[in-house]
Formats: structure tokens, sequence, C-alpha cells
């Protein structure tokens, strides 16, 4: 079977695809890309399951002229490829993709993973003013829709998209739990060690990109309020530094330059989030965030918004605590009730791994996997 993943960019498939990608490879299915190319910015993925990469100029705005172009370059790509089957992920490669498929008059399966709607609960209302109709419309050009957190699966059903077979809820792209070890107090030493932080600093972490949707400023409100009763804390952010300048001057401005550092492009999230305490998320709003699902699998409490994504993976209480959109004393107050208690922290990083398991790549593969059969895959691994 020919399938065509479809994304705004490169990257996006490689952080996110490659696990089911090799694993249709590996069942004897060939599998095309198209996408912008951000290499430059981002590298260093494993695309040995890609058959054919076709890059087209797709941006992430939908006002951009670029994607007139980009949705006449996509048509003629389907009209050439005879896919069986086009996977459409992220809200411009989902839009190119349904509307060049309608162009091509292709007769392939459309199926759209919607990596978290830009029309949600307390979203800006132009969100809701343009999204949420395209996104109605083109239900109708979907085959499966498939959405990756408990509010966009109610908000789907509700509004009563009109896909031409089902929606689904699966638990996000899936992660590969046998790449995590989880941390044990000697790993955790160990990695300190090699990595120059103390045993006694309590680190927090949040791998996320350097932008206004990850509102890290919240995060350093926080520490500010906690230095006094957590003389040690520091904050890990890695992450591609889009705002770093602006961000730097308020870390300034903040006199926090010793308690937060800005890694970078990092390419290993593992051994960071090994050798800290708490994953923290002060995200504004996210589709099922994977950072958090590698915090659960290498055993660590979290502290996160309550925000659609966050809130399907953090149970209040057991693994972490979820609190208010930038109320950064609440966010304090549930970081030092973690620190204050060492017996609370073991027992939520005990329920992360418990609960990390729902989110496997064996267990995603599978969902996906009933998917693509309704429509003819065949899989044999």
């Amino acid at each position: 079977m020919k399938i065509l993943f479809v994304a705004n960019v490169r990257s996006h498939i490689g952080q996110f695809h490659t696990n089911y990608i090799n694993y249709l490879k590996k069942n004897g299915h060939t599998i095309d890309v198209s996408c912008y190319d951000n290499s430059a910015d981002k590298d260093g993925y494993d695309f040995s399951g890609v058959h054919q990469f076709y890059f087209i100029p797709l941006q992430r705005s939908p006002f951009k002229r670029q994607n007139l172009k980009a949705i006449s370059e996509l048509t003629e790509i389907i009209k050439k490829g005879n896919y069986d089957i086009i996977h459409c992920h992220t809200p411009m490669g989902a839009v190119s993709a349904r509307v060049a498929a309608k162009r091509a008059k292709t007769k392939a399966k459309i199926i759209y993973t919607a990596h978290g709607f830009h029309f949600f609960k307390n979203a800006p209302l132009q969100n809701w003013l343009f999204f949420y109709p395209v996104e109605k419309i083109l239900a109708h050009y979907t085959d499966t829709l498939i959405t990756i957190n408990n509010e966009d699966y109610q908000l789907a059903k509700k509004k009563k998209f009109k896909v031409r077979d089902e929606i689904l809820k699966i638990n996000g792209v899936g992660v590969d739990l046998h790449k995590f070890t989880p941390s044990t107090p000697q790993i955790k030493a160990e990695l300190r060690k090699q990595y120059g932080y103390r045993d006694d600093e309590f680190l927090l972490i949040y791998p996320a990109d350097i932008v206004r949707g990850k509102n890290q400023e919240m995060l350093f409100k926080t520490i500010k309020i906690l230095e006094k009763d957590i003389p040690t804390i520091k904050l890990l952010l890695p992450g591609h530094q889009r705002m770093i300048d602006e961000y730097r001057q308020i870390v300034r401005e903040m006199d926090l330059e010793s308690r937060v550092e800005f890694l970078g492009y990092r390419r290993d999230i593992q051994n960071l989030v090994s050798l800290c305490d708490i994953s923290v998320s002060a995200s504004r709003r996210e589709g099922l965030p994977v950072n958090l699902i590698e915090a659960l699998a290498i055993g660590k409490p979290i502290v996160a918004t309550r925000v659609r994504g966050n809130a399907d993976i953090v149970k209040d209480g057991v693994n972490g605590y979820l609190v208010e959109l930038d109320n950064d004393e609440q966010m304090a107050e549930k970081i030092l009730a973690i620190y204050q208690n060492p017996e609370l922290a073991k027992k939520m990083r005990e329920q992360a791994l418990i609960l990390s398991e729902q989110y496997s790549i064996e267990n995603v593969n599978q969902k996906l996997a009933e998917v693509y059969k309704k429509y003819g895959a065949e899989f044999q691994n």
C-alpha cells in the first residue's frame, strides 16, 4: 500500500511520526512525506522509513501567499502518486492535504490526526471565527478524524463534525518505552556528575521551544517565589530559542540568571529529565505533550498548567499536580509540597511509571493499524 504523510514541517514528522512510519515500512508499505523543509533549524532525525520527501512551501500561518503554491504543488504530487491513504497532520498540513486531495480527485482515504485544534476552551475569539468553520467544512472530506486528547474528541463529537467514517481518540503518537530507563537515585547521581550539577540542587525541567505559547515567563515568576524556601532551585530550559533575547532580558531583570539555564535545542532530553527532580509545564495549550509522556516514562512527578493535553496526562494528586494557567503562586505551592515530602515524591514517581504504559508505541501502533486495516492495509507484525 502506498501512503502519503503531510505536515507543516519536516521536524514534525521526525519528532512525532518516524516510529509509526518505520512500523508501516516493516509491514511492507511505502511511505512518502510532503512538508516544508526546516532541516536548517532542526535536524538529526532518522528518516530511514521514508521512501521519498516532497518539499513544498507550506507556511504555518494560513494567511501566507506561499500556501497557495504549496496546495498547487501538493495537488500534483497526489495526482501522480496514486496513493491509497493520505495521512495529514498539523493545522495547515491538514488543510492543504484535504484541499489538494479534493482538487486532485483522488480515491485515497484521508486520515487526519488533529494534534490540537486551534479552537479550544478559552481560545481567542479569532481562532473560533477562522479555524472552527474551516475544520467543520473540511471534515466532509475526511474519512477518519483522530483526536489525541479528551477535550478535542468531545468537541468534535458535540459539534457533530461530519466525517465520512468515524471520529476516534488515540493516545498521541506513542513513546518507545524501551528507550527510556526509569530514573533511579544512582542514575540521577551519575548523570548529575556527568553534566556538572550538584546532588543538593533541586532541578526543574521544561523541554519546550522558547515561544510565547509555552509561557516560560510563568516559571520565572514561580522560581522567584520559591528561591527563599528552596535555596538550591534551578530551572533547565532545553528548546529551540525563538524568543531567547526577550526571555534572557526578563531573567536578568528578575535577577534569576544563576537559576535559569537556557540549554538550546538538545537531543539528550532523556538524560536531562532523568537528572532533574520535577518536570514542569506552563503551556497555554497542548495537543498531547510528548515531553510530559516522556517524564512519565522516566518516572518524574509533574506540575503543569490545567490546560488541554496536560490534563490528560497529569492525574491531579496522583502523579503530580495541575495548576491554573498563570497562577505562579499555586505552581510554587505544589512544587514546594513535593520538595518537602520525599515520600509523596516517591509515590508520584511510581504512579508515573504505571500511567506511562497507556502511551506506549505498541499500544498506539495497534490502534492506528486498526484504522489503516479498514482501508485495506495489511499487517503481519
